[in-house]
């Protein structure tokens, strides 16, 4: 399982990575202000997403499969969208001659950082959050 799980991984440790050394350059530039906030907005908003993705796909369940959890976080349909859609708005000055606008910027980097610490946090602490590690599971 480990050969399914472990790129996985360390493709949302990488746009952990990626989105910290982005945000940290936006608030070094920024500062204080008004764009820090729709960062953490952003940030704040999408990192619940895969957790409660996960809550409400096994809210109802009597049983988990060892991996359930995080494969399921690993390999969410929507959240792996909008990572990929984010990293494109961060790159499409590559495609295009004009650089990206500030607050279309800042969004983008806002989703990549939530979505990616939402899903590598949630790995390790979305069954003990939401209660599944009371259930049964099966080998």
């Amino acid at each position: 399982m480990g050969i399914l799980l472990l790129p996985a991984f360390l493709a949302y440790a990488a746009a952990v990575i990626y989105a910290a050394i982005k945000s940290y350059k936006i608030i070094e530039l920024h500062g204080v202000s008004l764009w820090l906030g729709l960062l953490l907005a952003a940030a704040l908003i999408y990192a619940i997403l895969p957790t409660l993705n996960v809550y409400l796909r096994f809210k109802d369940a009597t049983s988990l499969w060892a991996f359930d959890v995080p494969i399921s976080l690993l390999f969410n349909p929507l959240a792996a969208v909008l990572l990929v859609a984010s990293f494109v708005v961060l790159k499409s000055h590559l495609l295009i001659s004009q650089p990206l606008q500030l607050s279309l910027n800042i969004a983008a980097t806002g989703v990549l950082l939530g979505i990616s610490v939402g899903t590598v946090l949630g790995l390790f602490f979305a069954e003990q959050l939401l209660g599944l590690d009371q259930l049964p599971r099966t080998h």
